[in-house]
């Protein structure tokens, strides 16, 4: 009876220590939680998912996705109090104004450029059609100026952390941070680690949509080939062992993988995106009956007083239209009048 009740005050005792000792800790993380902005807790979330990830070998898209949605959301909230600060600045409006000015230009160009390609004349001549052409270009410059902002971004922190270092020993803690900021320096880390992480699944995912088939094109000289990779892949396995070779090998295979899946999306999305603009033409911006004669079943855009462009639908051509440029036949100009 005795030991009994030794065993049950002993129970009841470290039931109590352990009882404090959870409450303790949770006061503790619950101010530490009301002490850090809203950014630092998406980076903690983000980082805490990390590590599950790490340790249980969590193989999940939904897990991912939100792991790096809690980061994405704290890099935006950071960054956009600071950007309506620059906006509000004269100077700062100038500098986003001239980065939109460049951006749009080659935007423009691009535009005109396909709708050249398809139809072989200038896209003034089409106007509804350039525009389309822009408005069909929208989310693939949409990825690269996040892309681009993101890798500026990572600049600039990187550039945050060295100061961050080299002020330390003379004890600045924090630059351009409110009062009462706490884990200036871990927090940095965080930032610059999970700007890397979105910007490096930003592109992935563009890469696998297609978005980045700007940067594809056959015309262009590409930054990384298959080729390329393949001959990288076979030189390095003659310079390592055996294990290690089958881990390059694998790693550089998976790489292969990603940049072949990579293209063929790429040029899905061109096609789609010029097959949408060649029936755009055709639909919209070309004119069943006009001044000048041209064959039924045709249909024309009268480029100048004298020039058409005819469009003829067949399913032979690329994207199922024919276009020629033809003299106008019309009753004044380009028939002889007989008397």
């Amino acid at each position: 009876m005795e030991t009994t009740n030794y065993i049950r005050n002993v129970y009841e005792k470290v039931k109590k220590q352990g009882s404090r000792l959870f409450l303790k800790r949770r006061i503790g993380f619950l101010r530490f939680w009301v002490s850090i902005t809203f950014a630092q807790r998406c980076y903690f979330l983000a980082t805490s998912m990390l590590l599950i990830q790490l340790l249980l070998n969590i193989e999940s898209g939904l897990f991912e996705a939100i792991m790096f949605g809690f980061a994405l959301v704290g890099i935006v909230s950071e960054t956009w109090p600071k950007f309506m600060v620059l906006w509000n600045s004269l100077p700062g409006k100038a500098v986003i104004l001239f980065v939109y000015a460049i951006i749009a230009n080659f935007a423009l160009a691009s535009a005109s450029g396909m709708v050249n390609s398809i139809t072989g004349v200038s896209a003034s001549a089409l106007p509804y059609s350039h525009n389309f052409a822009l408005i069909l270009m929208v989310p693939s410059w949409f990825f690269v100026t996040t892309l681009m902002a993101l890798v500026g971004g990572m600049l600039v922190i990187f550039v945050y952390l060295f100061f961050l270092l080299l002020l330390k020993p003379f004890g600045v803690q924090r630059l351009w941070h409110q009062p009462g900021y706490r884990f200036v320096l871990s927090t940095a880390v965080a930032r610059f680690v999970w700007t890397l992480g979105v910007a490096l699944q930003l592109g992935i995912l563009a890469g696998q949509v297609g978005l980045l088939s700007e940067f594809s094109s056959d015309s262009a000289n590409p930054l990384i080939t298959i080729e390329e990779t393949e001959n990288k892949r076979e030189n390095s396995e003659s310079q390592l062992t055996e294990e290690q070779a089958e881990d390059v090998s694998e790693l550089e295979r998976d790489l292969t993988t990603l940049l072949t899946n990579a293209k063929q999306k790429s040029v899905d999305y061109k096609k789609a995106q010029r097959q949408a603009l060649a029936n755009f033409i055709y639909e919209f911006e070309a004119d069943s009956r006009s001044r000048c004669a041209h064959p039924e079943g045709t249909r024309v855009i009268e480029l100048n007083d004298y020039e058409i462009l005819q469009i003829e639908k067949t399913a032979d051509a690329a994207e199922g239209f024919v276009y020629t440029v033809e003299p106008c036949h019309s009753a004044a100009i380009g028939l002889s009048i007989n008397p």
